[in-house]
């Protein structure tokens, strides 16, 4: 049973492709050991000899009715979860970006000290040709133009449209993750997991060269 898999705490090798099992036992102890992703391979690929293809969240190797295999691999930021790695990563970024701004306030400040009169004429003049090369830069017609204008609504609707384009990266990023138990997969499984073998071997034509 899956209980007294669980406590053989020395095994380094688990291999239960077509066998027909459903329920996959939590085997932790067997992810980093000399065998690599050879070392817990289970019937949880697709397409699958049951209605719906078993869950094995340590299975290092899933297996399909057809015999052919893929390794199963743990995505960092997925675990981590997508939500908190979007929101750490645009908290450090609109932090960086306060901290150089207030740097370059009082940079510029201190350079000028002494000359009011003299800096609020270059500093507007400073000001036309920062605008004039950010315009080149982003694009006059692109919407992210907002971002230099001093109108709010310009600024709410480059926002929106932020908003909107990073939402959609979103699905695309979810959609991309590999998941060996959903038939709509596009992973072609290349691997193979002899018999008369303790280790999988990838079959696919393709190498590092192409």
């Amino acid at each position: 049973t899956a209980e007294g898999l669980r406590e053989l705490t020395k095994l380094q090798l688990l291999q239960l492709q077509s066998n027909r099992i459903t329920e996959m036992p939590n085997m932790t102890q067997l992810i980093e050991t000399a065998y690599g992703n050879s070392a817990f391979v289970t019937d949880c690929g697709v397409p699958s000899a049951f209605d719906e293809a078993p869950k094995c969240e340590d299975c290092t190797m899933c297996c399909n009715a057809n015999d052919d295999c893929y390794p199963q691999e743990k995505i960092a930021v997925a675990d981590f979860g997508y939500s908190k790695f979007a929101a750490v990563f645009f908290a450090c970024f609109i932090v960086l970006c306060c901290v150089v701004v207030l740097f370059l306030y009082f940079v510029g400040k201190r350079k000028n000290r002494g000359n009011a009169l003299t800096m609020s004429v270059e500093m507007r003049m400073r000001l036309k040709e920062d605008e004039k090369y950010a315009l080149s830069k982003i694009g006059k017609e692109s919407v992210y133009s907002y971002f230099v204008t001093e109108k709010p609504v310009g600024w709410l609707a480059a926002f929106a449209t932020l908003g909107i384009q990073v939402g959609i990266l979103a699905f695309f990023v979810m959609a991309s993750e590999a998941n060996l138990q959903k038939d709509t997969t596009d992973i072609e499984f290349t691997w193979k997991c002899p018999r008369d073998s303790d280790v999988c071997k990838d079959k696919a034509d393709l190498d590092k060269y192409g």
